[in-house]
């Protein structure tokens, strides 16, 4: 671990107690890593957090789950069509940059992170806005109808990039 060390000052990953996650900025765009009990697992990821650490838990699997943080963070994704990443908000595609919104590109980058399994509108609200929606609100569906649009003009071959997955949420298969 110490030869990946990073130079003081620099900070590419938060390690931070569950109780602290609230006081986290949500665009900071530095993956953070919670622990605690288990029973906070789920409202950890509702916050955002890249990882979660169950107590308890020792220094070693804090490494190693941070190196795969740090990987997530950093990786560009890989489908059929070719190689996705992101530079700030915006989509790195093989045919260019995809404009995003700020709130388009929260929601993006959490589906890519878990992709292959379906993320709750409810986490989804959180990436996106900070809080629940109300009941019978629209507004994750547009935004992913939005990325969507803007991911089939830039790479039709794309297809159907993100699924409705019915009664659990979006997914990037």
């Amino acid at each position: 671990m110490s030869d990946s060390a990073l130079p003081e000052g620099e900070a590419d990953l938060r390690v931070v107690p569950i109780h602290a996650m609230e006081g986290l900025p949500a665009d900071s765009g530095v993956p953070v890593i919670a622990y605690g009990p288990g029973g906070s697992l789920r409202r950890a990821y509702l916050d955002g957090c890249a990882d979660y650490l169950k107590e308890p838990w020792t220094p070693e699997e804090l490494g190693f789950r941070a190196l795969a943080v740090l990987e997530r963070a950093r990786h560009r994704y890989l489908f059929p069509w070719g190689e996705i990443g992101f530079e700030d908000q915006n989509l790195v595609t093989p045919a260019g940059l995809v404009a995003l919104t700020y709130r388009e590109s929260r929601i993006l980058r959490l589906l890519i992170l878990h992709r292959g399994s379906p993320v709750p509108r409810a986490a989804l609200a959180y990436q996106g806005w900070g809080s629940p929606l109300s009941a019978g609100s629209r507004r994750i569906d547009a935004h992913v109808a939005a990325i969507r649009r803007k991911v089939k003009e830039a790479i039709p071959r794309a297809g159907r990039f993100i699924v409705a997955v019915r009664r659990e949420g979006y997914m990037v298969p």
